[in-house]
């Protein structure tokens, strides 16, 4: 046989377990501890991350419906103000054209009441006139006749 087994193998093969047991007991746990520990707390990080990421997108988007709400709110309310300038202008011009046919009336009625009474003065002032011509003319065809 080419291997002989004797008490130096078997020596061998026992420290060389010990040692292995050793090795694992002093560096391999431990470091394995770490690297655990870190794996743990890099999933942690990475879910807490995930997790902020998703809340971060959920307020965004409420914030984006509140905004588009806003705007619609804020479209309606801008609506609604120009009826209401437009019919407080339409009421106003309804007014304002009631307001001056009435003044227009009012104006032609004075105009035809100071168109009567200069007519009554013209009237007057025409018929003395008449009577002043008359009588110069009468008056005028007397002497005419007198002097005849």
């Amino acid at each position: 046989m080419l291997l002989e087994i004797n008490f130096t193998l078997v020596l061998f093969a026992v420290s060389f377990l010990v040692f292995i047991y050793l090795l694992n007991m002093t560096l391999y746990k431990p470091v394995g501890k770490v690297i655990e520990s870190r794996k743990r707390l890099i999933d942690g990080e990475y879910a807490r991350a995930k997790e902020l990421t998703n809340k971060a997108n959920e307020s965004l988007e409420n914030y984006k419906n509140k905004i588009k709400a806003a705007r619609h709110e804020a479209h309606a309310i801008i609506q609604e103000s120009a009826q209401k300038a437009q019919k407080l202008k339409e009421e106003k011009i309804s007014w304002l054209m009631v307001t001056l046919n009435k003044e227009k009336e009012e104006s032609f009625k004075k105009i035809e009441e100071e168109k009567k009474i200069v007519m009554q003065k013209l009237e007057k002032e025409i018929k003395m006139l008449t009577d002043l011509i008359t009588n110069k003319i009468l008056g005028m065809g007397k002497t005419l006749v007198s002097s005849h």
